[in-house]
């Protein structure tokens, strides 16, 4: 049998009502259960959290029985590598320590069955979106990170969900719906030799290939609940139901 790869991204954990959340959690498991069936590496490319902020001795408790059942998918023998986000750039050790995860803090490419793959986030592939990136570099920025590990953990997790909130009400559908920047962008990413482009950030679901060229949203997963598998020299976009 061909080794199967996973894609996931956008799940935004904590940042629905508990119902969702507890909808988000119990589709992860059937995930996780298809992965453990048909073994091979996941890799989240960013926003599994809506919130991730590692503190020396603090554990995010909202977050405990996914946490859990990652281990679980750890001790199965899944590798798992996360790519880190707009939402949960922050992370330190304890997810590399604890739960032998992979972090990877910028772009990664891989190659699968001889194919030159990159994955990403995708909130860095506007090049147009200015404003966004000169807020990227400032949440990123080590000063403002060491200021910001000196709140304490309660304070610091309801303003960052809070600001998560506000930021999303300014943030137009119509907007993310345009994918005409980041096609052309991949454009620029096929032109240096790479056969796929595979990312989130904007929520929107879409599999493109043209020419032996790969364009991979992969949507969310609290809303379209979508995720990726390459199996058989194929991406295949997938959706997990009750």
């Amino acid at each position: 049998m061909s080794r199967s790869f996973y894609f996931l991204s956008d799940v935004h954990l904590g940042a629905g009502d508990p119902g969702l959340e507890r909808l988000k959690v119990s589709r992860l498991k059937k995930l996780f259960a298809i992965i453990k069936d048909q073994p091979g590496p996941l890799y989240i490319l960013g926003d599994l959290f809506d919130f991730w902020f590692e503190y020396r001795t603090v554990v995010q408790s909202e977050h405990f029985e996914v946490l859990a059942e990652m281990l679980e998918l750890r001790r199965a023998g899944v590798e798992i590598t996360l790519l880190a986000g707009n939402h949960d750039y922050w992370t330190g050790s304890f997810l590399e320590q604890r739960l032998g995860m992979n972090i990877v803090k910028d772009d990664l490419t891989v190659e699968l069955d001889g194919k030159k793959v990159l994955l990403c986030h995708g909130d860095g592939l506007d090049p147009s979106d200015r404003d966004y990136r000169i807020l990227k570099a400032a949440l990123r920025n080590p000063l403002n990170i060491r200021l910001f590990s000196l709140i304490h953990p309660d304070l610091a997790v309801s303003f960052a969900h809070w600001f998560s909130k506000v930021s999303r009400t300014h943030l137009t559908r119509d907007k993310y719906a345009d994918q005409a920047p980041l096609e052309r962008q991949a454009g620029r990413l096929f032109a240096l030799g790479y056969q796929a482009v595979v990312f989130g950030h904007t929520h929107q679901p879409a599999l493109k290939e043209k020419d032996g060229r790969v364009f991979l949203n992969l949507g969310d997963f609290f809303g379209n609940f979508t995720y990726a598998v390459y199996r058989e020299g194929k991406f295949r976009l997938e959706k997990i139901v009750d």
